[in-house]
Formats: structure tokens, sequence, C-alpha cells
């Protein structure tokens, strides 16, 4: 983790979707009339239309509140479910880009750790056996829970 606090910025970039419907992402302010979006490494130009909702200084992109983004949101059915049971909601194709942004992590190591990948309402993988924890949820939530031995 990096110790030098970065300020970080809420954007919605003026081509983004619709006005009502609009997204936010944290970005980095290059100084060179462009933003970074931290979530996937994007450049794009600024704009006098860019929304900038708030901004936060932070050591690491990871005590970023990512709730505000569209890269985590826990009304999901896919996303990852930590060893303890907990629930972390994203769309179904930003799982890696939830690990980096949420976690500080890649994928890889999520899985090896025994956290699931919930994939959508019927489908999740596990690389170690589940947890009491995760079984329960996945159980709860509606998934046919098969423990293999």
């Amino acid at each position: 983790m990096s110790t030098e606090p970065q300020t970080y910025y809420l954007v919605s970039p003026v081509n983004n979707n619709l006005a009502h419907s609009r997204h936010f992402f944290w970005m980095l302010d290059t100084s060179e009339n462009k933003w970074i979006g931290i979530a996937r490494g994007i450049w794009r130009e600024k704009h006098e239309r860019d929304i900038v909702k708030e901004t936060a200084k932070a050591e690491h992109l990871t005590l970023l509140d990512w709730k505000k983004t569209p890269f985590y949101d826990d009304k999901s059915r896919a996303g990852w479910l930590s060893r303890d049971g907990r629930f972390y909601g994203c769309p179904e194709v930003l799982h890696d880009t939830l690990a980096y942004c949420l976690f500080g992590v890649k994928v890889g190591e999520l899985e090896k750790t025994g956290w699931v990948r919930v994939k959508n309402s019927y489908l999740y993988t596990c690389e170690q056996r589940l947890t009491p924890e995760q079984s329960n949820w996945l159980s709860g939530q509606g998934y046919k829970v098969i423990e293999v031995y």
C-alpha cells in the first residue's frame, strides 16, 4: 500500500450515459487535462461538463467508498463471498475490477484463500471447501450447495 495520500475525484464524465442515470467513477487528476479512471486504468479527456461529485484523500484506492460507483452493488446476484459469509456484490463481468478496487488483490489471491465467486443467480465457484458461513449464505439465497469431499 502507498503511504502518501492522494486526492481522488468521484467523476461522472460528459460522455457518460443519459443524465438521469449518470454513473460516477473514482479518478485521479493528471493535471494534463485528463482523468485516470483508477478501477480500469482508462484515461479520459476532461470536459467542462464533467460532474465532480466529491473528492477524497486516501493512502490507497481500497479506502475509497466503492458503493458510489457501478463496480460495487450489493443488490447484484453476482459478486464475492468471503470466508465469513459476507457478500460483496458486483455486475457479472466486474469480479476482477471489484477484487482490485475493494480488496487490493488479484482474483487468484481471493480464490486461493477460499472466497466464493458468485457468478449469477444459479452458479458459483470456489477453490476450497465452503465454510459453514458460506454454505449458509448460499443456501439462504437459493443456491444448490453440494458438499464435495
